[in-house]
């Protein structure tokens, strides 16, 4: 694996000698099989080695975002009941916060200085047993502990690396992705690990610089989200990384002009795949199949998934529904939350809050979230359809559409947009451009121009925080003049 800086080489036989003294370490410090262990840092290969030296210990990961609060943090430290707060240098403060705003003991250690004498006992571990602890935000905006158990990471990876993706030796990917996040943990930690290739760890996600270190460094394979091929696409410069087979977009809806302007720009096919953290990496529209234009593809092998109604009636082929999962990836159930647990995985099968359709030949069609969909005038409004109509402007890099509360049609759509460098288009252009490619119904009235959109620790855009300023009036809208066309 290569440093941040990229300036040094660690291989895996050096990786596992860090590995066994960082379990060591952990032993000495009295952690114990069954015991959880946070862990908050940033990319690199400190944090690999931490991350196999609890599990090696037998205890369970409880990854951290690095962008966390520490009032965020301490409620997770309490609810997994974490022993040690493990962090890098660059995070000491927040650590000591967090530690300190927790209701139970936790110590805060530093990973730089993980290293313990002895041999590491290795306890045997089940492969039942849970290998992390990932929080997130669900559906009902209260975190939730999803448990991913040993042998679903195992399985799943190995089947993603071998039968999916085609990983091996000689290939190099690229870690922007947060490894504290379930995509960058398992597509570039652990899928590096079971290829026995290099990964390229950079500490944090810029264009330029993630660019340069593909060219550099002869990347082969990318997994991103939406968010980083909007950036790449709008990078200045036709410099292209030369070893790049293909790329994997996952974690919302790519924009067909987004994903136009990334394949130019990085010279590689962008193929969508579809997951979430309780069922990370469900589908993929992998090479060397034909690619189909708006698919997140077919079920990886070991998984299977269904499109139901309201009542859990299955929808007939090309209908939409809400996405049901079921296979050896899924999540064994969120920590300590039977009712949660029950409610998600009904039937065996992991409701994913998502809407989609299935086409004639098993492929996957990701409309939206169930909860992000808008109701105007009982009109159901699918944001990522709008979204694909505005990215599509010259002047526009990113953009938002979320629904505000209406008193007389129950919700009105607007659209938050991140123009391009250098441009400002006015409310009536985006209007009458949107108009002429959707649906008067969809059509945003309200619009509001901003440097950035608000991005959660995987970079997906925080939706819930744009509808919550717009409503609260912190984040103002304008109404376009005239009507669409001029």
């Amino acid at each position: 694996m290569r440093e941040p800086a990229g300036v040094s080489r660690v291989g895996f036989a050096e990786l596992a000698s860090r590995v066994d003294a960082a379990t060591a370490a952990l032993e000495d410090r009295g952690v114990q099989p069954g015991d959880r262990v946070a862990l908050l840092a940033g990319n690199g290969e400190r944090v690999v080695a931490s991350w196999f030296a609890i599990v090696s210990a037998g205890a369970t990961v409880v990854p951290i975002p690095t962008v966390s609060g520490a009032l965020e943090i301490a409620p997770r430290l309490d609810h997994a009941r974490c022993r040690v707060l493990l962090h890098d240098a660059a995070h000491a403060a927040l650590a000591r916060a967090a530690t300190g705003a927790a209701r139970h003991p936790v110590e805060a250690v530093a990973i730089e200085g993980l290293a313990g004498s002895g041999t590491p006992s290795r306890p045997p571990i089940d492969p039942a047993s849970p290998a992390m602890v990932l929080y997130t935000s669900g559906t009902t905006g209260r975190p939730k502990g999803a448990v991913i158990s040993h042998r679903a990471l195992v399985l799943h990876t190995r089947t993603l690396v071998e039968r999916v993706i085609r990983l091996g030796p000689d290939d190099a990917i690229l870690g922007v992705l947060p490894l504290a996040h379930s995509y960058g943990c398992r597509m570039v930690m652990l899928a590096s690990v079971e290829a026995g290739c290099r990964a390229v760890l950079l500490p944090r996600f810029d264009p330029a610089l993630s660019l340069a270190a593909m060219i550099e460094e002869g990347t082969t394979w990318v997994p991103a989200v939406p968010t980083m091929y909007a950036a790449w696409g709008a990078l200045a410069g036709s410099e292209r990384p030369p070893a790049l087979r293909w790329c994997m977009s996952a974690g919302s809806p790519l924009a067909d002009e987004t994903h136009r302007r990334a394949e130019a720009r990085l010279g590689a096919q962008v193929r969508q795949a579809y997951g979430m953290t309780e069922a990370t990496i469900s589908t993929v529209d992998a090479p060397p199949g034909e690619r189909v234009p708006g698919s997140v593809g077919r079920p990886v092998p070991g998984v299977e998934v269904r499109i139901v109604d309201e009542a859990g009636r299955d929808r007939p082929e090309g209908q939409p529904g809400e996405v049901l999962l079921r296979g050896h990836h899924l999540m064994s159930g969120y920590l300590d939350d039977p009712d949660e647990t029950a409610a998600a995985l009904r039937g065996g099968w992991m409701h994913s809050g998502d809407v989609g359709r299935l086409d004639a030949d098993g492929r996957l069609f990701v409309v939206d979230r169930l909860k992000d969909m808008i109701i105007r005038g009982g009109n159901n409004v699918v944001p990522s359809e709008v979204e694909s109509a505005l990215a599509s402007h010259p002047s526009v890099r990113e953009v938002a559409v979320i629904g505000r509360p209406d008193s007389y049609l129950g919700e009105e759509v607007v659209a938050v947009v991140v123009p391009a460098d250098g441009s400002r288009p006015s409310p009536e252009e985006l209007r009458d451009w949107a108009a002429a490619r959707v649906a008067s119904i969809k059509v945003p009235r309200e619009y509001a121009i901003v440097a950035d959109l608000p991005l959660g620790p995987s970079r997906k855009v925080l939706k819930r925080e744009l509808r919550d300023r717009v409503r609260d009036g912190s984040l103002p809208t304008v109404r376009p003049q005239g009507r669409a066309g001029g």
